[in-house]
């Protein structure tokens, strides 16, 4: 079969056409082709943004997908002009360099450059070579970044990856580093998560000493972040001091229009996000705060599902206290570390250095010598019992010592198989003895949150609030209530004499979904968390269990009853238009859950004969994989989408999963048992994770005949 014949726009661009071209056209293509038809045109537009040449292309291209079908998964050369793909850039940097530089292989890829391992001939020594973006090396311009670029090559610091070479040379624009041995920071975070407190104290310090060199010679870094931090022999190398000012300087208003942003949302500081404001060394120390942060809590400070909303969160909401999400973090540090992260520049430490000062000072309660370490954590013990005790007073919460804590057991080793979904069956659970319980990785209750009856508890998306069903003293119907686990407090959400439950955060936090069973049919509402009344998305026969938001936060996922034991999965459109259903077979299908990224969903099904987990490609179910092997329910993916929890036995299984966000289905990787406990088993989940999975909130029964 030969490729079709590409018209009008991709025909006169095809002399242009590059793999990196290519790629972006792909990408827009695919993700076009799974948005349904009605939706396809504002998709396109959308994504190709001011690119008109690339709204041509890419509308040419689903016109001929129209015509002849699917040939996406042919070959790239064969859907470019001429059948020949152009050389790789490794080739092409190759021909460039000859004669100085020895190129070995690529062995990274950023938002902004490509490295490649190379030998420096002329010195017999290994380097890496970062090659820009040709999109961005054009609309910078090369002479004008190599002129920025040379600033930074005069800084000499310990701590600082120096800058050895630069030039461009056919049509690519690069600059070469020494080749380190060893990891990025980001390396051994994906690894480890969280790193020891000593070990993230040194590595800041050292960070903090280059960027206060830097500062005194003029430059501002701009782009602190694990990926720009080196380890060699447990030691911080900061790379690319200077780039993103270089480029900013370079490529002004121009570097927008490429799509790339100068600055990481994650570590950007609020007057660089907002653009309004002078940046300074205050910037980088927001930075490198938010650096610290994540080596301790094992995420950034303002972790969000976009871009946008994590640079939203950054410039208005509060900082959730380090000391609540780890025990030994002392009050000095965490002190150290929200006042590096202030909002505004003039309430953050003057410098670099001053932060520096305040984490040796504060880590050792201001005494220096060999015992740092011990006396960090004696004062962490202290502070985090004092922690307990102040919130179990203040809001009535219970913990390693209550009596309810007491009665779990050890280990049990059973599930508690209740098929509970209708109003009989919750009632019917008031016979047993339930416990909203919050519990860390091992099991261990870290704190109980009172309440009548519990089901379906939610973290919201910033981990601060839990929402549930339950019932008030009373009452005969449940409602859903909403308990924030800094503050101590808990409010009902719903009064309405109808029997409420099963509530579902919206991505934001603002809005929560829940079902409603009332005389007069099943609802599907939601309503704001605040003020507002509720608005009904859906009213079907049977009840409706939302189990998951997709993450921009446009439609839910939703069990349905449809028959006896028998549940389909739907996809209901926050709009309040008709469902459309993602599985709707023989077989009893609930309790989906969304990846973060959108493109998959894991779910629990019956069809082999007994329960089982699986995930199955998203927005068309035609890729699935199993994830459980000898029983499993109940999936819920952890905030990054590298870890999946399911129920097997009454065990809490957690799963690790690589490529998740890449083309190909997910790489199932080590299944490991965290711990054990009484669990319900019904059409939806009665446990949630945090976004960091550090904590756990299970409705759990106390009943010793379960």
């Amino acid at each position: 079969m030969t490729a079709p014949s590409l018209e009008t726009g991709a025909d006169r661009a095809s002399s242009l056409m590059t793999p990196e071209r290519w790629r972006v056209i792909d990408a827009i293509l695919r993700a076009s082709l799974s948005c349904e038809p009605a939706q396809r045109d504002a998709f396109v537009a959308d994504a190709c943004g001011d690119d008109e040449d690339l709204l041509r292309e890419v509308a040419s291209l689903l016109a001929v997908h129209d015509r002849v079908g699917d040939f996406l998964n042919r070959p790239a050369a064969e859907i470019l002009a001429r059948g020949i793909a152009p050389p790789s850039l490794t080739a092409r940097l190759a021909t460039a360099l000859a004669g100085r530089y020895q190129i070995e292989r690529e062995i990274g890829r950023g938002g902004m450059a490509t490295v490649h391992l190379a030998r420096d001939l002329r010195h017999g020594r290994w380097v890496a070579i970062k090659v820009l973006r040709e999109e961005l090396a054009a609309a910078v311009g090369a002479e004008r970044f190599l002129e920025e670029i040379r600033v930074t090559a005069s800084l000499q610091h310990p701590h600082i990856l120096p800058l050895f070479d630069s030039g461009s040379a056919e049509g690519l624009v690069w600059y070469v580093m020494p080749f380190v041995e060893g990891e990025t920071l980001r390396s051994r975070l994906a690894r480890e998560r969280r790193l020891p407190v000593d070990d993230a104290l040194q590595l800041v310090r050292e960070m903090a000493d280059a960027l206060e060199y830097a500062h005194r010679h003029g430059v501002v870094h701009r782009d602190v972040k694990p990926e720009n931090v080196l380890l060699q022999s447990g030691h911080a190398l900061v790379a690319d001091f200077g780039i993103a000012l270089a480029l900013e300087n370079a490529g002004g208003a121009r570097i927008t229009r490429t799509g790339i942003t100068l600055g990481t949302p994650s570590y950007m500081a609020p007057e660089q996000a907002a653009g309004d404001r002078p940046i300074d060394a205050r910037t980088d120390v927001y930075a490198l705060g938010a650096v610290l942060h994540e080596m301790l809590a094992g995420e950034s400070p303002f972790a969000a599902a976009s871009h946008q909303a994590t640079l939203r969160n950054g410039m208005h909401d509060p900082l959730i206290p380090l000391a609540a999400r780890r025990a030994d973090v002392s009050p000095s540090l965490d002190a150290a570390v929200r006042r590096a992260l202030a909002k505004e520049p003039d309430d953050r430490f003057p410098s670099a250095a001053a932060f520096a000062a305040a984490l040796t000072t504060r880590a050792v309660g201001g005494q220096a010598g060999p015992s740092r370490g011990r006396m960090v954590s004696a004062r962490a013990m202290l502070y985090a019992v004092g922690v307990m005790l102040t919130v179990g007073l203040v809001g009535g919460w219970e913990f390693a010592r209550s009596p309810i804590v007491e009665r779990l057991p050890a280990a049990p080793s059973e599930v508690v198989p209740q098929p509970i979904g209708s109003d009989a069956d919750r009632r019917s659970a008031s016979d047993e003895e339930l416990t909203l319980t919050v519990v860390d990785r091992t099991g261990r209750p870290l704190r109980t949150i009172a309440a009548n009856r519990p089901w379906t508890p939610r973290f919201s998306p910033d981990g601060r609030q839990v929402a549930y069903g339950a019932f008030g003293s009373g009452q005969s119907t449940s409602d859903v209530w909403v308990t924030d686990l800094y503050a101590g407090t808990t409010r009902r959400l719903t009064d309405d004499g109808n029997d409420s439950n099963d509530p579902q955060w919206s991505p934001k936090g603002t809005t929560v979904a829940y079902s409603v069973s009332a005389p007069d049919g099943k609802d599907l509402e939601m309503r704001p968390v605040g003020a507002g009344n509720p608005s009904v998305l859906a009213t079907r026969a049977g009840t409706q269990f939302p189990s998951d938001w997709l993450r921009d936060g446009s439609a839910l996922l939703v069990t349905e009853e449809a028959g006896s034991n028998q549940h389909d999965i739907l996809v209901q459109p926050a709009d309040g238009s008709p469902a459309w259903p993602y599985a709707t077979t023989s077989a009893d299908e609930t309790a989906a859950h969304v990846s973060p990224d959108g493109r998959w969903v894991a779910y629990t099904s019956d069809e082999s004969g007994r329960m089982e987990v699986y995930l199955d490609s998203y927005p068309r179910p035609t890729r699935r994989v199993s994830i459980s092997r000898n029983g499993g329910a109940h999936p819920v993916w952890r905030g990054d989408g590298r870890e999946l929890y399911y129920w097997n036995d009454g065990r809490l299984v957690a799963v690790q999963l690589d490529a998740v966000a890449g083309k190909g289905a997910p790489e199932i990787g080590t299944q490991i048992v965290l711990f054990h406990a009484r669990y319900y088993i019904g059409p939806n989940t009665m446990y949630d994770v945090s976004p960091d999975g550090e904590r756990f909130v299970i409705v759990q029964s106390l009943n010793a005949g379960h």
